[in-house]
């Protein structure tokens, strides 16, 4: 079913053809863990190259280690190839003026565009899911967004040449859990998540849930 619902949309928005060389953004946790583990299935369907790439952003010390190094496991196990690079996110979001988040989120696609064109990729997929774009859209209508602004995030996005490609974006936070849950799967655990300094996190904690009763 899971696996069924990422067909039906990678279908409909026309995200993988035959051939591509597809870099899949692995933080360790459950989404990426799901999203890598749906395509090692569609993989056999419609052959395309996998590259994985990791990004420490150095917030959580031996914890982000700890990540690192479950997704080169994961890598090895799954005989693919990774990327990973540390960045000190906390340092450049002080000397830019701006959040954390959007600091580790500019570095981050940076990080990937970099892969991409070393390694002649032309997609990127991220593992943005249902329950995101709600949070992406609330946000933005709480900073006041203007209505060309209170879009959310594209399934598919061209940046630069390259197309970023949001397989799970029809799918709930729920669904994935399901899935992880029926599968057996490994993940890893971000305690920043938990931290309600960032925005993404009240909503996700405190706002949706209350709007939701």
């Amino acid at each position: 079913m899971f696996i069924d619902k990422i067909r039906t949309t990678i279908k409909k928005y026309q995200m993988l053809q035959k051939g591509d060389r597809v870099l899949v953004g692995l933080s360790g946790g459950a989404d990426s863990v799901a999203l890598l583990h749906a395509f090692l299935v569609l993989k056999k369907e419609t052959s395309f190259y996998i590259h994985i790439a990791h990004l420490d952003h150095m917030f959580r010390g031996e914890e982000s280690v700890g990540d690192r190094k479950f997704c080169e496991g994961l890598a090895k196990k799954m005989k693919l190839d990774m990327t990973y690079k540390e960045i000190d996110v906390q340092r450049i979001a002080k000397e830019k003026g701006i959040s954390p988040e959007e600091a580790g989120r500019q570095e981050r696609y940076d990080f990937f565009k970099e892969i991409a064109k070393a390694r002649d990729i032309t997609k990127i997929a991220v593992a943005h899911n249902k329950d995101d774009q709600a949070e992406t859209v609330l946000m933005r209508v709480i900073r006041g967004a203007g209505m060309l602004g209170l879009g959310g995030m594209s399934p598919v996005k061209e940046m630069q040449g390259i197309r970023i490609i949001r397989p799970l974006i029809e799918t709930s936070r729920q669904e994935i859990e399901d899935f992880i849950k029926d599968e057996g799967l490994q993940f890893r655990q971000d305690s920043s998540n938990e931290k309600l300094i960032f925005t993404r996190n009240k909503s996700r904690r405190d706002l949706i849930p209350y709007l939701e009763k």
